[in-house]
C-alpha cells in the first residue's frame, strides 16, 4: 500500500511577449521555476538595516583573523592593480 500527497497550488496563465520570456530565461536557474523568478525579482527586498548587529556574536579573534585576511586581500589586489596600470602606462 502507497499513499501520495497532492498539494495544488492556485495558478494563473499569463501571456507576455518573447522579449520577456527570454528574459526571465536567462534569470532562471535549473530547478527553479519561473513562478520562483517573478517572486523572488519583485519580493521586497531587505534593508541594510536589517542586517545590523548580525555579526555582533562573533568572537574577537574570530573577528580579528576575518580582517587580516581582507586585508592581505586588498594589498594583493592594490599590488595587482599598480602593475596593470604601470603596464598600461608603458
Amino acid at each position: 500500500m502507497s499513499t501520495h500527497t497532492y498539494t495544488h497550488m492556485a495558478s494563473k496563465n499569463i501571456a507576455i511577449t518573447e522579449k520577456a520570456y527570454k528574459l526571465l530565461a536567462r534569470h532562471k536557474r535549473q530547478g527553479e521555476s519561473f513562478s520562483e523568478v517573478i517572486v523572488e525579482h519583485f519580493q521586497k527586498k531587505k534593508h541594510l538595516f536589517d542586517y545590523a548587529g548580525i555579526w555582533a556574536d562573533i568572537p574577537e579573534e574570530e573577528w580579528k583573523t576575518f580582517e587580516e585576511g581582507v586585508q592581505r586581500a586588498r594589498k594583493g589586489l592594490n599590488e595587482s592593480m599598480k602593475k596593470r596600470i604601470a603596464r598600461l602606462q608603458q
